[in-house]
């Protein structure tokens, strides 16, 4: 399977994402489409000692930045990397494209260009948080703004999602909180919960709290992409500054703790590793006809190496099949859903 990799608009130089596409062949033996500033490409191939004809190299200098509006990833006058490699996926030239650039270009992009599953209102963004039991967390990013429907849909989403992926039965379904009691949160999340509540098919299990998101609280974590992305986020950071003071204290000063240390030095790397954003790759919108991957803008070359492995086994997954077959079903429940808002509301 050849994966589509967008090497502009991100925050590291373009060359640091090519490193991560050279990773990614020289470890998994993945056909890559680098879509970008072909010079640059080339030149940093051959610096990395590897051959141009070992690739397929599309030339599109132009990007979108972190700062320009999200409608030019969908606009016919506005060619980009990211426009140009959604275009390749949706002609069947690759099986995936990956891309570290703009968030909201590559939602409005992907949406206007792969298009969405028959049935799907919005793609979610969506993330696996790896604690002692994989959470699926969506919307983290992609959907600011909400409607109580959109978020039973995200549920759907994420449920159909780990049912393929994990062969979890029934994904256990948790809104995501500011306490457990069904008449918390703003009015959007309450009537989300309403809806959750009595929605077919899905284990809604109730509200869920920050505190107990790390414990196994439930399989599929739903909220609006406002309030995932900055969960996220936070996590990342609390992440990194436990393990800075866990180093400083265990690599302290005096010989006994820099004995103790190195005592424990190979379970620190691999605890380090485990908290790691960039081993998990990237994000996958669900919901789009096509697998498009969503890296962070700040990816270093390991991190689009791991994004790229995603890539090609979420597409192999047949988790779209998957959504496409439900999607009429959860379609008609929402809808059903919104009749009976629109009667009580009258």
């Amino acid at each position: 399977m050849k994966i589509i990799l967008d090497v502009m608009g991100a925050d590291h130089e373009p060359a640091e994402i090519i490193k991560g596409a050279v990773l990614a062949r020289r470890e998994y033996g993945t056909e890559l489409t680098l879509v970008g500033d072909g010079k640059i490409i080339a030149d940093t191939l051959a610096a990395l000692g590897e051959k141009a004809e070992d690739y397929t190299i599309v030339d599109e200098p132009a990007f979108i930045s972190m700062e320009d509006s999200p409608m030019l990833a969908a606009s016919s006058k506005h060619k980009s990397s990211m426009s140009t490699a959604l275009h390749l996926l949706a002609d069947g030239e690759g099986g995936a494209v990956v891309s570290c650039g703009n968030t909201g270009a590559l939602f409005t992009g992907a949406t206007l260009i792969v298009r969405r599953i028959k049935g799907v209102r919005r793609a979610a963004l969506s993330i696996l948080l790896c604690y002692d039991k994989p959470i699926l967390l969506l919307d983290c990013g992609a959907n600011v703004t909400v409607t109580s429907e959109y978020l039973l849909q995200f549920a759907y989403l994420g449920s159909a999602y780990m049912q393929k992926v994990y062969g979890i039965e029934h994904p256990r379904i948790g809104l995501l909180n500011n306490g457990t009691e069904e008449h918390k949160g703003t009015p959007i999340v309450v009537e989300a919960h309403n809806l959750l509540k009595e929605a077919q098919g899905l284990n809604f299990i109730g509200n869920v709290e920050g505190k107990e998101i790390p414990f196994g609280a439930c399989d599929v974590l739903v909220c609006d992409g406002f309030t995932g992305n900055i969960m996220l986020k936070t996590s990342e950071g609390i992440a990194k500054f436990a393990m800075n003071k866990l180093k400083e204290e265990v690599f302290g000063k005096g010989i006994s703790a820099k004995l103790a240390g190195l005592a424990v030095r190979r379970r620190l790397r691999g605890l380090r590793k485990f908290f790691d954003p960039r081993e998990y790759g990237g994000a996958p919108f669900l919901g789009l006809t096509k697998p498009v991957i969503k890296a962070h803008g700040s990816s270093d070359a390991n991190a689009v190496k791991n994004a790229i492995r995603q890539a090609s086994a979420y597409a192999e997954t047949g988790v779209i099949d998957e959504i496409a077959k439900h999607a009429e079903s959860f379609s008609a429940a929402i809808q059903t859903a919104e009749k009976k808002q629109t009667g009580e509301n009258a």
